[in-house]
């Protein structure tokens, strides 16, 4: 592999001066001929255009821009709805043990007020007496079973 040479960005002018010395060549290559017109000009250099300029890199930065505030604008209102939800579901647990509280009392009080005592309390209140005899309701037949005195 040979290196090639290295290229300038914009030809180079030609020194004026005396031009070097052609050597001769060997055989089997082929003879390079002079160039016509001024001496030391090079007719197969020419000016070349600048490149094209590359596109413009705004529309690539808006997208880009675009894409970051909507991905952190996703990520704020994901954040907000979950924090939402938090507050919610802290709220009904704070509900939720006021409930089981309540239903304890409540659990409570009833097992205090059909205690026998406590029923018994409530008869009298009521104006009942005690019964002098003990029966039985048959449902099916719709008669009263007496079984005698205590």
């Amino acid at each position: 592999m040979s290196a090639a040479p290295a290229r300038h960005p914009r030809p180079i002018a030609p020194t004026p001066g005396p031009r070097p010395a052609v050597r001769p060549q060997r055989s089997g290559q082929p003879q390079r001929r002079a160039p016509q017109g001024a001496p030391g000009r090079r007719d197969h250099l020419r000016a070349v255009a600048a490149p094209e300029q590359a596109r413009s890199l705004v529309p690539f930065a808006w997208t880009c821009a675009l894409i970051i505030i909507g991905a952190l604008t996703a990520v704020l209102f994901i954040n907000t709805s979950m924090a939402r939800g938090a507050y919610e579901r802290r709220d009904l647990k704070i509900e939720i043990a006021a409930l089981h509280e309540q239903k304890a009392t409540l659990v409570t009080k009833l097992e205090q007020k059909s205690s026998p005592d406590e029923l018994g309390a409530d008869a009298r209140g009521l104006g009942m007496l005690p019964a002098d005899r003990f029966g039985f309701i048959s449902l099916a037949d719709t008669l009263v079973i007496e079984s005698g005195s205590k």
